[in-house]
């Protein structure tokens, strides 16, 4: 008996260790993993996009010439612009000859700044020191020389496939805007600085926009967190349309809001008329029944540096939704062929290809993404109380109906005409019979 109850305790303390040792393991492990950071920096300004947006287009956002910066580093397809990429460091390092223009200098400058740069990007990256400096040079020597040339400011070699291969000029353009391919505005600006001849005036913004032929103006003292951001900027420009406060109320409203799109507004009795090219494209206003609209190109590219935008936007707090409510605003003008011929006839659309393949652009455009506060709440509001007033609906229909061509217009004086010579022909008959003598 006593053999069982000794049996019985040294069983339950066993268990009991046992248990105990577990607790103590897992509660070290999890106590070992606890972040006293936050994983995702608040400075950050670099992010992956996230694969609700990825999956309608993962092509708007993957490089398909370069990698810049560490997230597509290394990937096979993209080893050949390596060489490139050195050779144009070793022609800006050739042609500029100057006490600062040396490696050593860019390396040494990149080098103080290493650890704020790995705080722009969303995710840890684990790369070594002197391997991201590295990269932060090349990468960075690299835009800037690409940039030089494509301004005029110097002349590409003879020999440089970026140059006489036209595609691939127009391809590197388009990768180097890429949100999973920048690199911190900290570099381009330190290395700028340290490249920049005496001959050379201009700003690295204003570099940064010649480049891609963007024309509108930024505001003055703007930060840029990187090419895209700035990109972004500009197109925002000095647009006077400020966004809605960001309130969970105006967004469960402006989330679900909707106007017609613009064969229907056409129908409600709206006009539309092009706006100044200078201005913002944002600069979409509604008033006395006119819809004003910034004159847009459309190229094939649109699609990318829009989408770009909008998940920017959707993974950094800081920002104000401008381009996704502006992305929203087409999607719901532009629904099929017709409106982007209306629009076209107005002046409003440039086209650099088929009118199918525009209106698929900008019917996808804002898919997956939500707008906090969207910019065109009030302009909604005003469009869809002007819709709703069967008045403007009747001058429509009876302008459309009846003025919409020569004959109609011809047709309606001749029954106009037939109507006061019979009006006429019946007050005369009446007055002459009651002048008749009784």
């Amino acid at each position: 008996m006593k053999e069982q109850i000794m049996a019985k305790t040294s069983s339950s303390n066993q268990t009991s260790i046992t248990i105990r040792d577990i607790v103590t393991e897992v509660t070290s492990s999890i106590q070992g993993k606890l972040c006293q950071k936050s994983p995702i920096p608040s400075k950050c300004s670099i992010f992956r996009v996230p694969d609700r947006l990825r999956k309608h287009n993962e092509k708007a956002f993957e490089p398909e010439l370069v990698s810049i910066g560490p997230f597509h580093h290394g990937k096979e397809k993209l080893q050949a612009m390596e060489k490139i990429k050195l050779w144009y460091l070793h022609c800006l390092l050739d042609r500029a000859q100057t006490t600062r223009t040396t490696l050593k200098c860019f390396v040494e400058a990149i080098g103080r700044i290493e650890k704020e740069c790995r705080a722009c990007y969303a995710e840890e990256i684990l790369v070594p020191e002197k391997d991201f400096i590295e990269m932060l040079v090349v990468d960075g020597c690299f835009i800037l020389e690409l940039f030089r040339k494509c301004s005029g400011q110097v002349q590409p070699d003879i020999e440089d496939p970026v140059f006489y291969m036209p595609w691939m000029n127009w391809r590197l353009a388009n990768d180097v805007r890429l949100l999973e391919n920048q690199l911190p505005w900290r570099v381009l600006d330190c290395l700028f600085y340290l490249t920049k001849s005496h001959a050379e005036e201009t700003s690295l913004p204003n570099l940064v926009l010649s480049s891609y032929g963007f024309i509108w103006p930024l505001r003055d003292n703007l930060k840029h967190d990187h090419i895209l951001d700035c990109l972004r900027n500009s197109a925002i420009g000095t647009s006077t349309v400020k966004p809605a406060p960001k309130t969970l109320q105006r967004y469960l409203i402006t989330s679900m809001e909707q106007i017609p799109s613009v064969i229907e507004l056409v129908q409600a009795g709206v006009k539309f008329k092009a706006g100044d090219k200078n201005n913002s494209p944002l600069d979409v206003t509604f008033k006395d029944g006119v819809m004003t609209i910034p004159p847009l190109n459309v190229w094939e590219d649109i699609r990318s540096v829009y989408r770009n935008f909008i998940a920017f936007e959707q993974c950094d707090p800081s920002k104000d939704f401008e381009i996704t409510s502006y992305a929203k605003l087409l999607a719901d003008l532009i629904n099929n062929n017709q409106d982007v011929d209306f629009l076209k006839d107005k002046g409003i659309l440039s086209l650099y290809l088929g009118t199918e393949d525009v209106a698929s652009i900008y019917n996808r455009l804002y898919s997956d993404a939500s707008v906090g506060a969207f910019l065109y709440s009030d302009l909604y509001r005003e469009v869809n109380a002007y819709c709703r007033r069967p008045c403007n609906r009747w001058r429509a229909t009876f302008k459309r109906d009846y003025f919409g061509n020569p004959w109609s217009i011809i047709s309606l004086m001749a029954a106009f005409l037939i109507l006061v010579f019979t009006f006429s022909q019946t007050l005369y008959s009446v007055l002459s019979y009651h002048k008749r003598p009784s």
